[in-house]
């Protein structure tokens, strides 16, 4: 069935975009980049829309760091962000004749489901939370990031009812995530005031205890390596101040913490890096993990069936649980230079041949006429 007979204007709802710059948040922004230019797409946010080549409008929300909501925990502050956007969202879907609405944000995704009478749009949600195929099963459609989701979810839910899951990947800007050139690794190094000698291991992420990314832990591994320096870009969440005391505890002038690093910047931080690592226990499809591969850097991560699936040949997998289990990887690393290649060339080519954008672009723009037709 072609576009005409099949109309699909698509929104894409992010209650944080033009405030925070996180995974959901980034991804709205890519795909409005990146999406077919004769799609008819707008991409709808929050906070103040960023510069990108396809229709933006500003559907105001409080922002979940705003002093207004202070002192409430973080999942109590992101709920109360989705719900203020939600009258002006119902309003414009209708007015605008938007006939998939497509978020991240699951408390929206709820309710604009919930009233979906009063403005007409398909609703999908990209699920990069983890959550339930139970919860999310009464909605038209389900974006789920890698093909071990939609397995086990089809497990879970009714034949009729999986039918609304797709697996998709994020992706990668494979042009601007790229292997750095030696002259451009010595400028970066420069730029962040990383050791030109050092083996430096790249960690991008909020730090403090919210989101699990155990900078603390990572920093203790990354200590074993006597010539690892830890670079780490990211801003702050519930925590910070205690993580980042055993960070430096750990070690000393040998790390470097950046704190929030511009997006028309980070590139760079890869550029800087020999390998790429996180402490995390699970990801739900991490997008640093993925500019990491596209940038030619191996990925040193726990053994969680998720990214292992994500890093492929580009990947290390290694218990983020046991004390001392990943600092001999960084050691063996930094000493074998044959096999760091290897995993470099494994990463690279992986993210040129699963997490190209115009693939993985057609791919979601086919799953979404899909749910349109079918809803």
């Amino acid at each position: 069935m072609n576009a005409s007979a099949d109309p699909l204007k698509l929104a894409l709802l992010s209650s944080g975009a033009g405030y925070t710059t996180r995974g959901i948040e980034i991804w709205m922004d890519e795909l409005a980049v990146h999406l077919p230019a004769e799609l008819p797409v707008e991409l709808w946010t929050g906070g103040p829309p960023p510069q990108v080549p396809r229709t933006t409008r500003r559907v105001w929300s409080l922002n979940r760091d705003h002093a207004r909501i202070a002192g409430r925990s973080w999942s109590q502050r992101y709920t109360w962000e989705q719900l203020s956007m939600l009258p002006g969202l119902m309003v414009q879907l209708r007015r605008q004749g938007m006939t998939v609405a497509y978020t991240g944000d699951p408390v929206v995704a709820w309710h604009l489901k919930r009233f979906q009478k009063l403005h007409g749009a398909a609703v999908v949600f990209m699920n990069g939370m983890r959550l339930s195929p139970q919860w999310a099963r009464h909605l038209d459609g389900v974006h789920l990031l890698a093909q071990p989701y939609l397995d086990a979810a089809r497990l879970e839910v009714s034949a009729a009812e999986a039918e609304r899951f797709f697996a998709v990947p994020h992706f990668a800007d494979i042009a601007r995530f790229r292997p750095a050139t030696s002259a451009e690794r010595a400028a970066a190094r420069a730029e962040f005031q990383v050791p030109a000698d050092a083996f430096v291991v790249l960690t991008v992420g909020p730090v403090g205890t919210v989101s699990g990314k155990r900078l603390e832990h990572l920093a203790r591994e990354v200590a074993a390596c006597p010539t690892a320096v830890l670079l780490h870009g990211g801003g702050e969440e519930e925590g910070a101040e205690g993580v980042r005391q055993q960070v430096q505890s750990a070690l000393g002038n040998r790390a470097r913490l950046l704190g929030r690093v511009p997006r028309e910047r980070v590139n760079r931080l890869y550029q800087a890096a020999d390998v790429y690592s996180l402490g995390s226990l699970a990801e739900p499809f991490s997008i640093a993990i993925l500019e990491a591969l596209a940038s030619g850097l191996p990925v040193v991560h726990h053994t969680d069936a998720i990214m292992t699936w994500q890093t492929g040949p580009g990947g290390r997998a290694v218990s983020m649980e046991q004390p001392g289990a990943a600092g001999p990887v960084f050691q063996e690393l930094a000493s074998q230079q044959d096999r760091l290649n290897q995993l470099r060339q494994g990463a690279r080519t992986l993210a040129e041949s699963r997490y190209a954008p115009g693939p993985v672009c057609a791919d979601l723009v086919a799953a979404l006429r899909q749910v349109r037709r079918r809803s």
